[in-house]
Formats: C-alpha cells, sequence, structure tokens
C-alpha cells in the first residue's frame, strides 16, 4: 500500500508498505537431503544439484552431461 499526496500537479509517495515486519529470524537445524524431492546420495566434495526430469528430482552429480552455457556475446 502505498500514500500519495498531490501538491501543484506533481505527485509525491509518502509512505510505502509492503508486507508485514519481521521481528525475528531463528536458524533451521532442517538439510537439503530431508527434502522430498531431492536425493543426495551422489554426494561428493564439489558436487552440485542438477534436477533429473525422469525421476523429477535433484540429484547430487559431480558430472555435468546436458547443461548448456551460454556466455553471452562480447
Amino acid at each position: 500500500m502505498a500514500t500519495t499526496v498531490s501538491l501543484r500537479g506533481k505527485t509525491r509517495v509518502k509512505r510505502v508498505i509492503v508486507g508485514k515486519p519481521i521481528r525475528r529470524i531463528t536458524q533451521s537445524s532442517g538439510s537439503v537431503g530431508a527434502l522430498a524431492d531431492v536425493n543426495i546420495e551422489g554426494l561428493v566434495n564439489g558436487a552440485v544439484l542438477v534436477y533429473n526430469e525422469s525421476t523429477e528430482r535433484w540429484e547430487a552429480t559431480a558430472e555435468l552431461n546436458q547443461q548448456e552455457v551460454n556466455g553471452g556475446q562480447y
């Protein structure tokens, strides 16, 4: 919600309120591996989570076989 005021044809935003302020954040002791759609069986140092469309799960792997990287044009 925004409160606006018009003065001599110019609109000025006086206040913008977005959502409710967070008072306290607590630390979670959860694990990514505890999520239902994540498989961390192949977890090794340097592994990343890659989505497997056939199993519909995220899987830990150190091999990137089907990724396409586009570095843009310079």
